[in-house]
C-alpha cells in the first residue's frame, strides 16, 4: 500500500473538516487526519433529522459524513478521520474481503493500541463505542462513498467527556427532534479523568505508530488532497424535518433508534426519509429511499425492496438489527 498522508489540524472548522474528508473520499486517497474543533459542537450522524435553528445558540451543529449516534464534540475532544481506497484496504487488496460488520473492528485497532501505549486500557466491545471499564471513551463510525472509498471516523473524549451531550441537546434541540441516549458524566469517561490527557500531536504520534505496527502502514507528513467545496448549511439541512411527511414511526435499535417519515398516496408510499442512529453506506440509503417511493405500503412488498437493495455486496446498514426492522418500522406508521 502507498504511504498514508498524516495531517494534524488544530482548531479546524467543521465546514473545512467536512470538505477535507469529502476531497479525500472523492480521490480515494490514503489520509489520516487528527484534528480538533474549537468551542462546543453537537455532532450529528449523517441520518439524523436537523433540529430547528436557535438564534444565538452557543453550541454549533456539525453533521458527519458517516452515520451513528449524536454526540458531544468540540473543545476537549479529538477527531480522527482515516480515508482509504476501499473498506478492506487495511487487510486485503480485495474491496469486499471484509464484511461490513468487520470494518470497524479492524480500523479501531490502531486507536486501541495507541491508547494502550498511553497507559489506557481501552476496549472495543463492538458496535460504535470505545470503552474503559464499560464507560464510553470514544465513538467510531464509517462511511463508504459512491466510489467505494472508506472514511472511518472516531471521536475521543480527551479533556471533556460525552456526558456533555444532554446539555448540548438542551441548547440546540429543546424539542427533542434528535433522539439520543442520555449519557451522564458518571456513565462516561475521558483521557483526562484517567490521568492520560494527550496533546493533538501526541494522539497523532501514538495512532500513527500503532497503525504502522498493527497493519504495516507507512506514513508521510503532508497536505491532504484538495478539499471539496461544501455548502455547510445545505449539508446540515439534507435531513431537515419535512411537514408533508405526515406519517411517522420509530423503533428502538442497537444504536438508538430507526425512524421512518413518509407520506402516502392511497396505498403507496409517495415519499419517504429514513432517519436515526444507523450506520450505512450513503449510496445504499439513497437507493433504498428511491426504490421505496411508489412501493405499496404492505409488509411483503417493503421487505422485498429492502432485501433487494442490501443483497448487493457493497451495501450495508448496521445498528438496526435484522433487515426486517426497516419494513416493520414503516408499517407502524401505516394506518390500519
Amino acid at each position: 500500500m502507498s504511504p498514508v498522508t498524516l495531517v494534524v489540524q488544530p482548531g479546524i472548522s467543521p465546514a473545512a473538516s467536512l470538505g477535507a474528508d469529502a476531497g479525500a473520499l472523492a480521490a480515494g486517497a490514503l489520509v489520516l487526519r487528527v484534528y480538533e474543533f474549537a468551542g462546543d459542537v453537537l455532532s450529528l450522524g449523517r441520518y439524523h433529522l436537523l433540529p430547528p435553528g436557535r438564534p444565538g445558540a452557543r453550541v454549533r451543529l456539525h453533521r458527519r459524513h458517516s452515520g451513528g449516534r449524536a454526540t458531544a464534540f468540540g473543545d476537549g475532544f479529538v477527531g480522527l478521520a482515516l480515508t482509504l481506497p476501499h473498506r478492506s484496504a487495511l487487510v486485503s487488496a480485495e474491496p469486499l474481503a471484509l464484511a461490513p460488520d468487520q470494518v470497524m473492528n479492524r480500523c479501531v485497532r490502531g486507536i486501541l493500541e495507541g491508547l494502550k501505549a498511553a497507559g489506557v486500557a481501552a476496549f472495543y466491545p463492538g458496535r460504535d463505542l470505545i470503552t474503559v471499564d464499560q464507560r464510553p471513551l470514544g465513538l467510531v463510525t464509517f462511511e463508504v462513498g459512491p466510489t467505494g472509498a472508506l472514511l472511518f471516523e472516531a471521536i475521543l473524549a480527551n479533556r471533556r467527556d460525552f456526558g456533555l451531550l444532554p446539555a448540548f441537546l438542551d441548547e440546540r434541540d429543546p424539542d427533542g427532534v434528535v433522539s439520543a441516549e442520555m449519557l451522564t458524566a458518571d456513565g462516561t469517561t475521558s483521557l483526562g479523568r484517567l490521568g492520560a490527557t494527550l496533546s493533538l500531536d501526541d494522539v497523532a504520534a501514538l495512532v500513527r505508530r500503532s497503525y504502522e505496527e498493527v497493519f504495516g502502514l507507512t506514513f508521510e507528513a503532508g497536505e491532504a488532497p484538495a478539499p471539496a467545496p461544501i455548502d455547510e448549511d445545505r449539508w446540515l439541512r439534507q435531513r431537515a424535518p419535512r411537514p408533508e411527511l405526515d406519517r411517522q414511526a420509530r423503533t428502538r435499535t442497537q444504536l438508538g433508534c430507526l425512524e421512518a417519515h413518509f407520506m402516502l398516496d392511497g396505498v403507496r408510499i409517495a415519499d419517504l426519509a429514513l432517519a436515526g442512529d444507523f450506520i450505512a453506506n450513503s449510496p445504499a440509503i439513497e437507493q433504498l429511499e428511491r426504490e421505496l417511493r411508489g412501493c405499496r405500503a404492505e409488509r411483503r412488498m417493503l421487505d422485498d425492496v429492502v432485501t433487494r437493495v442490501f443483497a448487493r455486496p457493497e451495501n450495508f446498514i448496521l445498528g438496526v438489527g435484522p433487515l426486517e426492522t426497516i419494513a416493520a418500522t414503516i408499517m407502524r406508521g401505516v394506518p390500519t
